[in-house]
Formats: structure tokens, C-alpha cells, sequence
């Protein structure tokens, strides 16, 4: 993006461009879209037509929070299979049996601490 910037900042200078308007009409032209649209759809501090010094630190902002954003999600992974168990296959073989208990009895609060 910085590229871009001294490029267009060098023909508006060779072309002898002064109306501040034309000049961000020109430089909004030349943007990549994504990044023309993110600017001209903020919901505030949107640059002014008339100001182009401030489209270009938006137009900086932008591509540095692109490229900080991909770098996020280029560095996240998801796990391509499961994991495998790092217990014994002997944890995963043992069954617990719950002692019987009568359905008709009903346990004391001595019987019920026993267990």
C-alpha cells in the first residue's frame, strides 16, 4: 500500500493536481476495493472528500489492521484429527458397578454412609 501511496502522491505532483476533491476522487479510483469500501462505509471518523491527507493515514490504518488480521488467523490452527488418548487402554477397559440396591427398601442414613 505504501507503494501505491508514493506513486499516486508523484503523479498528482507531475500532473499538477491542486482541488483537494479531484485528488480523492482519483485516489479512491486507483484503491483496491475492499479497501476503498471499508473507507467509505465507516460508520464514524470517516475521512473527509476534501481532505486527501486523511484518506491516505485511513487508507495506512486499514491495510495495517488487513495485514495484522491475517497474520491472527494464518498463525491459528485447527486440530487436522483427533487427539489420541494419553492414558493406558487398561483406564479405558475398567467398569464400575453400582452396588444393587432394593427398590422397595428404603436406606437408613447409616446404611447410606456405608456405601
Amino acid at each position: 500500500m505504501d507503494e501505491y501511496l508514493d506513486e499516486f502522491q508523484d503523479l498528482i505532483m507531475e500532473a499538477s493536481y491542486s482541488d483537494p476533491k479531484t485528488i480523492v476522487v482519483k485516489f479512491r479510483r486507483g484503491l483496491d476495493t475492499q479497501i476503498q469500501n471499508a473507507i467509505a462505509t465507516m460508520p464514524s471518523g470517516r475521512p473527509s472528500n476534501m481532505v486527501p491527507t486523511d484518506w491516505y493515514t485511513a487508507v495506512r490504518t486499514i491495510d495495517q489492521n488487513r495485514a495484522t488480521n491475517e497474520a491472527f488467523r494464518s498463525s491459528y490452527r485447527t486440530p487436522s484429527a483427533a487427539p489420541t488418548p494419553s492414558c493406558p487402554a487398561t483406564f479405558n477397559t475398567i467398569q464400575f458397578q453400582a452396588p444393587e440396591r432394593s427398590v422397595n427398601h428404603q436406606h437408613t442414613p447409616e446404611e447410606l454412609l456405608d456405601f
